[in-house]
């Protein structure tokens, strides 16, 4: 039988603002070799014991980006592994993760290096290059729609969450970041890096500078800069091992990752990617909402936060009580293993072995990505 891959030693670099935050003038490919390294200074049974691979997600993975950043970062970081770059745009590093938990339940390695890593300052949106098919637009005519104008339209469909709802759960990211700072519950995720904490963290949140920001997709449109992810920098990483790995190392705990899901929507409505990529994961292993104690959902938008979590009934408590993308940052490539490490510090706070968790972002495209953990006690 096919054993379960367990993911352990979540680390992440704190997320920087864009353009004029702490990693801006930093190359991507720098910042995740200095992840890597410390990575490596960190877990030396497991790197000891030989590195499978090193599989890196990145969503546009080119310019100081490219050049398989994945073997690359290996070599800065002085490790004797082979690498992959891969992309699924905002699910990259999810993908990394499922990646490497599907070669060693199939029996092919033990130990991987998993990462994610996204300069939107130094590499283009889109990228430097970007050119639109003609011939996919004749067959999809919204092949290449912008992520903000997807944005309006979720909103435009579900009018139950206008602009203070949406408000309301941006407010509620930025406390509950702050809150989960103040108690230090991402001490031991942060690499401290130039700086110990994420840059776009806003508490006490200002709503009366909120309610004038004018709409930044359409002018009579809902969805403005601070109901949506900013622009990000920021590199994550971890390690997905077997359970003999991870006794030999002497690790107490960790989450087993137990199914991966990928699914597709219109990519008109990508934001509700999430919905379908859940469902799979409920049906598949048999679940109801509520047994799951903890979902870590990625904020791309607050619309579409609230809308998936409204056509699939999840308990509102428990999606993202640590802050969430819209005030921590999404550096695309990096944030689905944000969202792992962040889900198992979580279930290692409420000490319940064998609780369930559940990560899941939206993914440029029109697609959904999610993945079912479950915290184990070794």
């Amino acid at each position: 039988m096919p054993q379960h891959a367990l993911f352990v030693g979540g680390l992440r670099t704190p997320f920087g603002r864009a353009f004029k935050g702490a990693y801006s003038e930093i190359r991507p490919d720098d910042l995740l070799t200095a992840l890597l390294c410390e990575q490596v200074r960190r877990r030396p049974s497991i790197v000891g014991a030989g590195v499978d691979d090193v599989i890196v997600g990145c969503a546009y993975p080119e310019g100081e980006q490219g050049y398989n950043l994945g073997r690359m970062a290996a070599l800065g970081a002085g490790l004797e592994a082979p690498g992959l770059t891969l992309n699924r745009l905002c699910a990259s590093s999810l993908e990394s993760v499922a990646i490497a938990a599907a070669r060693i339940a199939a029996g092919w390695g033990e130990r991987y290096l998993v990462a994610g890593v996204e300069s939107m300052s130094r590499v283009p949106r889109r990228g430097a290059n970007f050119s639109e098919s003609a011939e996919i637009k004749r067959v999809c005519q919204l092949a290449y729609i912008p992520m903000g104008d997807t944005a309006e339209i979720v909103a435009q469909q579900y009018p139950q969450f206008p602009r203070g709802a949406q408000e309301d759960l941006a407010e509620r990211s930025h406390e509950f970041a702050h809150k989960a700072y103040e108690r230090g519950d991402y001490a031991s995720q942060i690499f401290a890096h130039l700086i110990d904490r994420d840059e776009f963290i806003r508490y006490p949140v200002n709503r009366e500078k909120m309610a004038t920001l004018p709409p930044a997709f359409a002018e009579a449109g809902s969805v403005t800069a601070a109901t949506s992810s900013p622009l990000t920098d920021g590199a994550t990483s971890g390690w997905v091992i077997d359970r003999a790995t991870a006794e030999a190392a002497g690790v107490s705990s960790a989450v087993e990752i137990l199914d991966a899901t990928v699914a597709h929507v219109p990519p008109e409505v990508m934001g509700m990617g999430p919905v379908p990529a859940m469902q799979k994961l409920f049906t598949r292993n048999k679940l109801t909402p509520n047994e799951v104690a903890v979902y870590e959902i990625n904020e791309a938008f607050a619309i579409q936060v609230l809308a998936s979590a409204a056509e699939l009934g999840l308990p509102s408590e428990r999606i993202n009580t640590w802050g969430g993308a819209m005030a921590l940052g999404h550096p695309l490539g990096a944030s689905g293993l944000r969202l792992v490490m962040t889900a198992q510090d979580r279930l290692a706070a409420e000490g319940q072995n064998g609780a369930l968790a559940i990560v899941s972002l939206c993914v440029g495209g029109g697609m959904g990505m999610a993945l079912l953990l479950r915290y184990v006690q070794l």
